[in-house]
């Protein structure tokens, strides 16, 4: 049985950008939104979002094409 599994990398920039918003000092509600770029098999930086909300973040979203939001709200 053989399988041909396709793992993503993520783009570097994109790696750097996570850590910054990870630690970030900031304590409004953020989002980063990524996506896969099929051709070059990477996973990229579609949208940068400050003061969202998870209800506008949702409404941002398209319906039938995947994204990974990564976020980051105050209580």
């Amino acid at each position: 049985m053989s399988s041909s599994l396709v793992v993503c990398e993520v783009d570097v920039s994109l790696q750097e950008k996570l850590k910054k918003f990870r630690f970030r000092k900031e304590t409004n509600n953020a989002a980063i939104l990524m996506k896969i770029d099929m051709e070059k098999q990477l996973v990229i930086l579609e949208e940068e979002y400050e003061n969202i909300s998870l209800d506008e973040l949702r409404e941002e979203l398209p319906e039938r094409q995947p994204r990974y939001p990564y976020c980051c709200h105050s209580e």
